[in-house]
């Protein structure tokens, strides 16, 4: 292939990539990457790691929330923010309690 077979490759490649950006937020969770459609067609958002959000995140992030509860996925963000939450919750006891962290154990 010459370059402009390479630069038509490429282009194509680039206009597929935009197309999923407007229409789709890539989300990674703890269980693995999910596809969830966009409301609004925009680049707002098109990947986002919700592994360690809290509340406050999304609150931040609005417009991925509603697409989440419009497609009926609502098990992607209250995995995320109870996480966080434990996660906030063991550390505060342990401190009030003087304790080390658990190492490998679960919540």
């Amino acid at each position: 292939m010459g370059r402009f077979g390479t630069f038509i490759a490429g282009m194509v490649c680039g206009a597929g990539l935009l197309w999923g950006a407007l229409h789709y937020h890539v989300v990674r969770t703890t269980e693995g990457f999910y596809f969830v459609p966009k409301i609004s067609q925009n680049l707002s958002d098109p990947f986002v790691d919700v592994r360690e959000f809290g509340l406050s995140d999304w609150q931040q992030h609005r417009a991925l929330a509603a697409a989440i509860m419009k497609n009926n996925q609502a098990d992607l963000m209250g995995d995320s923010s109870m996480n966080s939450f434990r996660s906030q919750l063991r550390s505060a006891v342990d401190l009030l309690l003087g304790e080390a962290p658990p190492q490998a154990e679960e919540i």
